[in-house]
């Protein structure tokens, strides 16, 4: 099979990272050729926003031939943003990878797009990674058989279990106890990633465990949120004067990290963290708490959005959420009360299921198995 990729490499944000693990894979299955698309903001570049991947691995990725003029590829297959819908394309089938965290296709979601011609064309469709974004694709108009969905994995040789010495090391690095109750989030502050949530049930239970700590990482060398501007945010809210969740004793115990890190820093971040909170309003997949868990820690996601499609029990816990709708947009609402709950169930207790949980993620969410399942997708759609 011969596909040629229209997209983003060579930097981290999370649709560049997901075509870069997926064509590390997709090469060992079929002929890739490659063609860059333009980042969509003018800031970023590999200097800056550095994918973090190893060096053979970013030479493999770079190393793939660009396409030939006059030559018909069995797939085309887009990854950036704006989607680019444009039906103009010099194969047998395009594909296109696109989320819809709202659950609602706007137009300045996509470019070169008709949709009322697209959603009846039998050669093009739409590759997203959970059932969630699923549901807004269908809303826009396009057909079932369109809309297919096929996870994203993790990086299984990076995201596993290591030792307890090597985590104790860690620890000492960034400065913190044996006996200390680690949360943490990474990726970028915007709204809709809930953090403001982590941030209060943190501020609420730091006045009675004294050990607990918080880890932050925001994408501020992607997007313009700070961790410290959520913060400032959260200090001047009528929720901040009634309970004092941002004080002196709780923000002494948060680590806020902004610059790149690599697979490694964000493993070693993982594997001494005690529990990953994600308390998200809207997400098309939600990568980095099945990261976590491929580490072997302990999660706390949003009931009822895109975490489903991967959740299990075996791996942590779901806060109860309910739906809100504001102009077209689908949100969920994570309830502090159920967050805190879970934590306070949790906290300090002994943790005996890493194992479990990596093992877990580890047989049903590796890039490999991602690959294998995309190409079955791209030849289903071939035969007929």
């Amino acid at each position: 099979m011969n596909i040629l990729i229209e997209g983003w490499r060579g930097i981290n944000h999370s649709y560049a990272l997901v075509n870069q693990w997926q064509i590390l894979e997709l090469v060992k299955l079929s002929k890739i050729a490659f063609k860059d698309v333009p980042y969509i903001n003018e800031d970023w570049n590999i200097k800056k926003n550095d994918s973090g991947l190893e060096e053979k691995d970013k030479n493999i990725i770079n190393s793939i031939d660009h396409p030939l003029n006059n030559f018909k590829y069995d797939i085309t297959y887009r990854i950036s943003s704006p989607f680019n819908f444009e039906y103009n394309f010099k194969s047998k089938l395009l594909f296109v990878f696109a989320t819809s965290e709202f659950k609602n296709l706007i137009k300045t979601d996509y470019i070169n797009g008709d949709l009322n011609l697209l959603k009846n064309k039998e050669d093009f469709f739409l590759h997203t990674p959970s059932n969630w974004s699923k549901a807004g694709f269908l809303k826009a108009g396009f057909r079932e058989d369109q809309v297919l969905v096929i996870p994203h994995g993790i990086e299984i040789n990076t995201f596993k279990l290591i030792s307890e010495n090597n985590k104790n090391l860690i620890r000492e690095k960034y400065k913190f106890k044996n006996d200390d109750y680690i949360l943490t989030n990474v990726g970028a502050m915007t709204q809709n990633k809930g953090v403001e949530a982590l941030i209060a049930a943190y501020g609420i239970l730091k006045k009675k465990y004294k050990n607990l700590k918080l880890i932050l990482k925001d994408q501020s060398n992607l997007y313009p949120r700070k961790a410290n501007d959520v913060f400032n945010k959260l200090s001047n809210t009528e929720f901040n004067e009634k309970y004092k969740i941002i004080y002196d004793d709780m923000m002494k115990d948060v680590m806020i990290i902004s610059e790149n890190l690599n697979l490694k820093d964000l493993r070693d971040i993982y594997s001494i963290t005690d529990c990953y909170v994600s308390p998200y309003m809207a997400e098309g997949f939600n990568m980095t708490p099945l990261e976590a868990a491929a580490c072997g820690t302990q999660i706390i996601v949003t009931k009822g959005g895109s975490t489903d499609d991967y959740f299990d029990d075996s791996i942590g816990y779901q806060i109860e959420s309910y739906e809100r709708i504001k102009d077209k947009n689908t949100m969920l609402n994570p309830k502090l009360d159920s967050l805190i709950e879970i934590l306070k169930k949790i906290i300090n207790k002994n943790d005996q299921s890493k194992l479990t949980r990596s093992k877990y993620v580890h047989k049903n969410f590796s890039w490999e198995k991602i690959a294998i399942k995309l190409k079955k997708e791209f030849e289903k759609k071939l035969s007929k």
